[in-house]
């Protein structure tokens, strides 16, 4: 089977579906008053990840028809894919923002109080779990792409603080990890996402609309499903140990700061604004 072939098709069928859909979308969110503010304090559609979840489903989908391989990973991935979609959606619309980071949200489960936060957390884990018993071999195996998943779901969340910073730590993730794959046939899911950014990057960058949960969960999980599924036991290992060490650098520290006192990593930042 022809992988490159396949990417492109990916590719191009996402890109024309994101081409004809995001003005529906844009608008739809607009009308709606789904509007958050920006960094400049101007009231800008919200959500916009919304667009993500319906291109890449119409795209994997017909992907997976054309291909008839691997079609129960494939609507796993699908399944999970809507569903924290769905979650994040929830939190961009009805979240609490006064309860911040993972600790605020197990903070508030233990005191008796649900959040949206906490809520996504948790349907994250429980996705990342009946995902990795279908393609893991042995308990450990379980364990780590479980965690691999769940923490890559939560990572993309991390970054998407500034004008299409999230899209970029997507795309350079997705670069590294088809660098470090064995397997790209099930590239296909990020270059469908590459279509779909191709239309919605430069309207994040010029900060005209936010991907909110909805679309940084998306990203992060199509990520996790990936690593879980090409990579080896041992570089599955490395991803998680340097995913926890992430994880928790951001309770202690701002990496927006980090990234501004840095001159490569502020232009690449900077790139399209």
């Amino acid at each position: 089977m022809n992988v490159f072939k396949i990417n492109i098709i990916s590719l191009l069928i996402s890109t024309i579906i994101a081409f004809i859909g995001t003005p529906f979308i844009f608008n739809m969110l607009k009308d709606g008053d789904c509007l958050c503010l920006n960094y400049k304090k101007e009231s800008i559609p919200s959500s916009m990840g919304l667009l993500f979840v319906i291109v890449q489903t119409i795209t994997v989908v017909l992907i997976g028809l054309y291909v008839k391989k691997d079609l129960i990973i494939i609507m796993l991935y699908l399944v999970g894919f809507i569903l924290i979609g769905l979650v994040g959606l929830l939190d961009d619309l009805i979240g609490d923002e006064k309860v911040k980071g993972f600790k605020g949200h197990i903070k508030s489960f233990f005191k008796g109080t649900l959040t949206t936060g906490g809520l996504k957390a948790g349907i994250g884990f429980l996705i990342a779990l009946i995902i990795s018993i279908y393609i893991s071999n042995g308990v450990l195996e379980v364990v780590v792409n479980t965690l691999v998943i769940a923490l890559f779901t939560n990572l993309i969340n991390l970054f998407d603080l500034r004008p299409g910073r999230a899209s970029k730590v997507f795309v350079i993730m997705s670069i590294i990890l088809m660098l470090t794959s064995i397997d790209n046939y099930f590239s296909f899911i990020l270059f469908s996402f590459f279509g779909i950014l191709i239309k919605y990057l430069p309207m994040d960058l010029k900060a005209k609309c936010m991907m909110g949960d909805v679309g940084s969960n998306t990203l992060g999980l199509t990520l996790g499903v990936y690593c879980a599924y090409t990579h080896s036991l041992n570089s599955k290992i490395i991803y998680l140990a340097i995913l926890i060490i992430v994880q928790m650098l951001s309770e202690a520290i701002s990496f927006s700061k980090v990234i501004e006192k840095n001159k490569f990593l502020r232009f690449i930042d900077n790139l399209g604004r």
